[in-house]
């Protein structure tokens, strides 16, 4: 039984326990497979990174992504095994990057890339978040302020902590993974983002015929 199944199985009893409509179904089956999917992504994700050395930075990176996700949303693949893929290939790629430039990028370089990525978030958050989908709408003008605007607070936060760690060379590893893993969640609500995840999920369709 594949995860969408086990979802759609559990949203299904749940609503007919609970005398729910079918729209409020497909809105928990969504939001279960999500939950179940992200479970078995983060083991992939915590196995191959300790395998590869790469265990801090991943953490990081996706507790930061992870976070900020809560409150700007973004698109993601149609498919929990196209997310479980693209998204254990980014994040290990995105990895391996904060494991190698970390060591080189001296104290002025980091700022500078905390305050960049920083501006970058805030400039696309104002002006895309939240980023809804399909099965997640968002259409209520008091929910769309309410979202931006934790969005926006949280990467505040997020630079708070780059400016603070940025400061102490030993720290360099998480201030990079924050900014990294900030401007990865960033993406995903942007037009751009929302393009690249649909030519992933084009790319990882197996079942497509030719």
């Amino acid at each position: 039984m594949s995860i969408h199944e086990l979802a759609a199985r559990i949203a299904g009893h749940l609503a007919l326990e609970l005398e729910y409509d079918h729209i409020y179904e497909a809105r928990m089956a969504f939001g279960l497979e999500l939950f179940l999917g992200e479970i078995i992504k983060l083991i992939c994700l915590i196995t191959i990174s300790y395998i590869l050395g790469l265990l801090p930075e991943i953490l990081i990176i996706t507790a930061t992504a992870g976070i900020l996700r809560l409150a700007s949303g973004g698109e993601h693949c149609s498919e929990y095994y196209r997310c479980l893929i693209g998204g254990t290939m980014c994040f290990m790629l995105l990895g391996w990057a904060v494991h190698y430039f970390s060591p080189i990028l001296n104290q002025q370089e980091l700022f500078f890339v905390a305050l960049l990525s920083f501006l970058i978030a805030e400039i696309a958050l104002w002006k895309y978040a939240p980023g809804d989908t399909e099965n997640k709408p968002i259409t209520e003008e008091k929910d769309i302020i309410k979202y931006k605007k934790w969005s926006l607070i949280i990467a505040v936060v997020y630079f708070i902590i780059m400016m603070v760690f940025s400061a102490v060379t030993t720290l360099n590893l998480i201030t990079l993974a924050i900014a990294v893993g900030m401007l990865e969640q960033v993406f995903t609500v942007t037009p751009w983002g929302y393009r690249f995840l649909h030519f992933i999920d084009h790319v990882l369709d197996f079942n497509k015929v030719g």
